[in-house]
């Protein structure tokens, strides 16, 4: 201190007293910061952790040039001095004071350079493990020229010492803190992003609150997300959403924000090259311990999720380690959801992480292993945003389809799918790739799972509107395709089972049925979905009975009998045929067809045939008698043939 002319004196912050100085041979002028120490001991850790700041360089972050220890009489307390640079600028907090005494909002460059700005600090930090610890509007200052520095960094001995929190450090102080930070005096990186958070919602929202509701509403912020519903910007909200996560693993890294598109924008616009980066493993770090076994390995991915290189690399290795990864499936399952969660703009990561998902869920269907993590949220969400994020990205659509395929296999899953909007997704990409098969066919089995799990009539038709329009159109793509044609018709089994079909897709609907049936009359599959499907419609509309006569100037009854020839010992094609034939009768068009065709006959051998299967013997006498009642001049009792959304039909499956 000999050296230095104390020239003024500020009001003490929560974790010691700030001085201007002179350098009395160099005539600088700087700002010390003496922090209170309990001993002797603590103050040379203190020292030692702080040693890093003297070799920080970077534009925003307020430079440090000395650092010592000094006992002060006044205190008669050992103190930890810290010399900065002393710009003359104001502090953000000021700036702040002035905008919300004149109720004036902050200009959207001003939030750019400001969020671009801290964002390529906080990385310059992270990359050298360096944490602030106490980022709140009075540790950042600002010029007119719209630059940001950030000051008043802490350390571990000082900020971990719980009396010092409790008692010296008020409550205003404390709302900046993220939650672990005041409960249990953990720091990490994550802290920081929850601090400039904080500084970001009152920047955005100082216009609207006195000091005291500003303060109150990040308090709040601790218990619920309330307070976001101010912000209007949908890519500000996004981001605070992802920076106020109460879970420190679930929260954003400032990595996660980098790959952020309105961030990468913030970040061009300050001049920062930032967006262009990767973070990088530490020095003397050389990447996983692979020979040090699965457990090493999964650590080494879970401390450094944010480094791509090691994501990738440690994703590769779980997929050829799939035996370890089924003893460990909740571990590895936070490990992938993390590294999704950290690399939304990686298609490579996406990638990697839906193929060991897809691989646990396959061994789990194969041991009988069933792990919830599996079918939790966290995944079903992270797969929802890799293909929002990826949407032109085939190989990586094609797996997270896969995945939410065997995920909807799981009744609980399905209402997350539901709520989260993934059905909606799925027909959006479906109508984007018609012509990609390996699309479309884990997309219609997703579909058939969902309905089939018995989510409610009313979430299925805010998910799945025009869901039958969709299939229908893709379907005429891939008609000589039997293994997508299957899938197709059993989605649309599922949609008229649930009543999602509207008017105008009946035509489409039918015409495709029964070019499936012309196409593959052998495919036992494709023919029971068609007859299931079929029933449903001509019991709803006249239009689908009318298409049935003559499709393409070719006969629809006699396409029918054709496909049923081809399946004679069938039993559920021959149930689902004379349920079928029991729906046609009714209608009069089509009655002259069924007596031209001679359907009797073909009923008086099923009858013969199933005599020992008493409900299929009985179905076909019944469907038998009311083909012979058409020769009979009383009329037949006719059913409604307006359109309207059928209950779940009574068919064999």
């Amino acid at each position: 201190m000999e050296h230095y002319l104390v020239v003024d004196t500020m009001c003490p912050g929560s974790y010691g007293m700030i001085l201007f100085v002179k350098d009395k041979d160099s005539g600088l002028e700087h700002t010390l910061k003496k922090v209170e120490c309990l001993d002797e001991s603590r103050a040379n850790q203190a020292l030692r952790e702080a040693l890093c700041l003297i070799n920080v360089n970077h534009p925003n972050i307020v430079r440090y040039r000395e650092l010592f220890i000094s006992w002060d009489k006044s205190m008669s307390s050992v103190m930890l001095s810290m010399v900065m640079d002393c710009p003359c600028i104001s502090s953000l907090k000021a700036v702040i004071a002035s905008h919300r005494e004149q109720k004036e909002r902050f200009k959207n460059k001003v939030i750019h350079m400001f969020l671009g700005q801290m964002v390529d600090a906080l990385a310059y930090l992270d990359n050298r493990n360096i944490l602030h610890r106490n980022l709140k509007p009075s540790n950042i200052l600002m010029t007119d020229g719209l630059v940001f520095r950030i000051c008043d960094f802490g350390t571990a001995t000082v900020t971990g010492d719980r009396a010092k929190l409790q008692i010296r450090i008020k409550d205003s102080a404390k709302c900046w803190m993220a939650p672990e930070s005041v409960r249990l005096l953990q720091w990490s990186n994550k802290s920081d992003i929850w601090s400039l958070g904080c500084v970001l919602l009152d920047v955005l929202t100082c216009h609207m609150f006195d000091e005291e509701a500003s303060l109150s509403q990040l308090f709040l912020i601790k218990k619920d997300l309330i307070p976001l519903d101010r912000v209007m910007s949908k890519d500000l909200h996004k981001l605070l959403t992802m920076m106020f996560s109460h879970s420190p693993k679930k929260r954003a890294s400032v990595w996660m924000l980098v790959n952020e598109a309105f961030v990468k924008d913030c970040l061009i616009l300050c001049g920062s090259s930032l967006h262009t980066m990767k973070k990088t493993l530490p020095r003397g770090v050389t990447g996983p311990p692979f020979h040090e076994g699965f457990d090493s390995v999964l650590e080494f991915m879970m401390t450094y999720t944010d480094i791509e290189d090691v994501q990738l690399s440690v994703l590769s290795y779980l997929l050829k380690k799939d035996k370890n990864a089924l003893e460990r499936v909740s571990d590895v399952v936070e490990a992938v959801t993390s590294a999704m969660m950290s690399h939304t703009g990686s298609a490579c990561v996406q990638l990697k992480s839906c193929q060991v998902l897809q691989q646990l869920l396959t061994a789990g269907e194969h041991t009988s292993i069933e792990n919830s993590s599996l079918y939790g949220e966290d995944v079903i969400s992270h797969l929802l945003k890799a293909v929002q994020n990826h949407s032109k990205h085939v190989d990586l659509l094609v797996n997270a389809f896969q995945v939410l395929f065997l995920v909807s296999k799981n009744g609980k899953a399905c209402d997350s799918i539901v709520k989260l909007g993934c059905a909606q997704e799925v027909l959006k990409t479906l109508r984007a790739n018609p012509q990609k098969k390996d699309i479309v066919i884990p997309s219609c089995r997703f579909l058939w799972n969902l309905l089939a799990n018995g989510i409610p009539y009313t979430a299925s038709v805010e998910s799945m509107t025009s869901a039958a329009e969709t299939v229908c159109s893709v379907g005429e793509m891939h008609l000589q395709d039997a293994v997508v044609t299957e899938c197709l018709c059993a989605a649309l089994q599922s949609l008229t089972m649930h009543g999602l079909f509207e008017e105008k897709d009946v035509e489409n609907a039918t015409l495709l049925l029964i070019n499936a049936l012309r196409i593959h009359p052998n495919h036992s599959g494709i023919v029971k979905h068609v007859f299931i499907v079929m029933v449903t419609l001509v019991k709803c509309s006249e239009k689908a009975a009318l298409r049935l006569l003559t499709p393409n100037g070719e006969s629809g009854v006699s396409l029918i009998l054709t496909a049923r020839g081809h399946h004679p010992d069938d039993r559920l094609v021959t149930e689902n045929f004379c349920h079928l034939l029991n729906q046609l009768v009714q209608q009069d068009a089509v009655a002259p067809e069924l007596l031209a065709e001679s359907v009797q006959e073909e009923l008086e051998h099923i009858v013969k045939q199933f005599e020992s299967t008493t409900d299929i013997a009985l179905l076909a006498q019944e469907t038998l008698s009311n083909v012979m009642s058409l020769n009979n001049p009383e009329p037949a009792v006719k059913n409604n043939t307006s359109f309207q959304n059928p209950f779940r039909t009574h068919v064999s499956t």
